[in-house]
């Protein structure tokens, strides 16, 4: 099973050049756990301890409002997720649950951080990926901001 994921790692953009054992590096750096449908794996409010890669499935990032869940994001395989809270050392701002069977690569803390450490290449990608949503949600907040004004003023 190792080989088919090691496999996956290497075909997805932020593995790009990757090879079948780097890759195997990244999963022997941390555990595989294979997930049924609706399983929460972060949830808000807790302490940020590990760090997850999507390979196989797909997550839902939602938080719960006046007790509704209002996703946020879909993530597809190859996305890394709750890095963000792990490097801040914050508590986790959202939950994430599996929107189909799914496979995830579980980084702890400690784990995520040495990888960082000993390539700088894939440093560079993952904190170039954070900065990017981090903007993607900047622009998204900002628009709905405008949005919120222009109907708060056509209301009066």
């Amino acid at each position: 099973m190792s080989d088919q994921y090691a496999e996956l790692i290497t075909g997805f953009p932020l593995f790009h050049g990757f090879t079948t054992d780097g890759a195997k590096r990244l999963l022997n750096s941390g555990e595989v756990k294979e997930c049924a449908a609706g399983e929460v794996l972060i949830k808000e409010g807790d302490k940020a301890e590990f760090v997850l890669l999507l390979l196989t499935g797909g997550l839902e990032v939602f938080v719960n409002r006046s007790g509704d869940n209002v996703i946020l994001t879909e993530t597809r395989p190859g996305t890394i997720t709750g890095e963000l809270a792990v490097l801040c050392g914050i508590p986790r701002s959202a939950s994430v649950r599996t929107s189909e069977p799914s496979a995830v690569l579980i980084w702890d803390d400690e784990a995520f951080r040495t990888l960082l450490l000993r390539d700088p290449s894939l440093s560079h990608r993952i904190f170039s990926q954070i900065l990017r949503t981090l903007v993607d949600k900047e622009k998204a907040l900002i628009a709905s901001l405008i949005t919120a004004q222009h109907l708060s003023t056509y209301a009066k």
